[in-house]
């Protein structure tokens, strides 16, 4: 019996069915029956013994030869058959976190597995019977680096875990958005960096915060109108101090090529330059950080693309599906959860003062990842892990981390004295 397998016309599509194997190692405890049924004479192989394997194996070969699984560029389809038909599900990349194989008696003598997928979404979903020689089995281990979990680094966080994000680097210790910020950040173990990214007059995505060069640069002018050699000629870390002189604005292409594989990358697309997008996924793909884009928002390395501009997002997921999103807001109220899920983005960014513990629980509910900017002390950092919040941006990192370490020891000092 041969197992079928289609190539769509769609190239970033590919469907398998299931491996008939599947279905016909049910039979094997009514074979073992029928042998044993001839040699022991008092045994009657009744016709009722007969109806009730066909019961059991009929509808399991009906599912199976009605069920298929594709994989395209931004989803899994699941078509699973029944005995009276067969239903659709459609589970987006982005929503699944690790895939695992699992062989199980007959599978690697019969050339089949069954693949485990841990979605946020639906808990685990199993493909059942997948051909090992498919080239569906294929596209999915590609995408997710040989079924394990699909982190690379031992530096890995819990969804339980509240996350520092260093803010434009370690900007209370370098100047902001610069190498000697970022790698401040990694060398104090600060991985989930956030930065801003706009394009210059050239159409060239730079590494910047402001619409100006002024503030934080020694020159004058909009990004905007600016070439790449002009923004190369400027010197981005005086105006911090004079151990900074002549410290440059990176480039996106050359930051993701430094720490490719080594962070988690929160990246703002600052501006609403409508090629923006276009041009930070083309780096994206060139520089492979697509291969690690699927990874939640809680473990590194990884990459979260992030913005005001919702427009801006949208534009971003069409281009980039598989990549995590999160849409930066104000207050954080329930229409802006609910669009934020409805339209496929992963996370929300709100204000830290307007941030509710019932719109963190709501939030969460939908499945969204929730991280605030724009704490004023660390003290607030507290109250807003209690609320549920998972991450924040901040400026002074060692401070946030130190305060939460001594709130840990408190809490740890007042578990034991409760025991006492």
């Amino acid at each position: 019996m041969i197992d079928k397998e289609i190539q769509t016309n769609n190239t970033n599509s590919i469907t398998t069915k299931p491996s008939f194997w599947g279905w016909l190692w049910f039979l094997v405890p009514w074979i073992i029956i029928v042998i044993i049924s001839l040699f022991i004479e008092a045994m009657t192989f009744s016709p009722t013994l007969l109806i009730f394997a066909a019961i059991i194996v009929v509808p399991r070969m009906i599912s199976t030869y009605r069920t298929n699984y594709t994989i395209s560029s931004t989803q899994i389809n699941i078509t699973q058959g029944s005995l009276f038909g067969a239903q659709q599900y459609e589970l987006p990349l982005t929503k699944i976190t690790k895939v695992q194989s699992k062989y199980g008696m007959f599978g690697k003598t019969l050339n089949y597995t069954t693949l485990l997928l841990d979605s946020t979404e639906h808990g685990i979903v199993p493909l059942n019977y997948v051909p090992n020689n498919s080239d569906f089995l294929k596209e999915v281990e590609k995408r997710y680096e040989g079924f394990t979990d699909i982190q690379t680094s031992n530096a890995v966080q819990s969804n339980d875990d509240f996350g520092t994000i260093a803010h434009r680097g370690f900007a209370s210790k370098a100047p902001e958005n610069t190498f000697a910020s970022f790698d401040t950040a990694i060398e104090n173990n600060f991985l989930y960096i956030e930065t801003d990214v706009q394009l210059t007059s050239d159409n060239i995505p730079v590494i910047i915060h402001d619409e100006k060069v002024d503030r934080t640069s020694d020159g004058k002018g909009k990004v905007s109108e600016k070439t790449l050699t002009d923004i190369k000629k400027l010197d981005a870390g005086s105006w911090f101090s004079s151990k900074y002189k002549n410290e440059k604005i990176p480039t996106l292409s050359e930051l993701l090529k430094k720490y490719n594989n080594k962070i988690h990358l929160v990246l703002e697309l600052k501006s609403d330059q409508s090629d923006l997008p276009k041009q930070v996924s083309a780096l994206i793909e060139n520089e492979n950080w697509d291969k690690i884009a699927g990874n939640p928002m809680s473990q590194i390395p990884g990459l979260t693309i992030v913005s005001f501009h919702l427009e801006q997002l949208l534009r971003s997921i069409e281009l980039m599906p598989v990549v995590r999103h999160g849409w930066l807001v104000g207050e954080l109220t329930d229409t802006d959860i609910d669009i934020a899920s409805k339209l496929g983005i992963q996370g929300i960014f709100p204000y830290a003062k307007m941030t509710s513990e019932h719109s963190v629980k709501y939030a969460k509910e939908k499945g969204l990842f929730v991280a605030v900017w724009g704490i004023q002390n660390a003290e607030e950092v507290v109250m807003l892990k209690k609320i549920g919040v998972s991450a924040v941006t901040t400026d002074w990192p060692d401070q946030i981390q130190e305060y939460l370490n001594n709130d840990q020891k408190e809490d740890s000092t007042e578990e034991l004295k409760a025991k006492e």
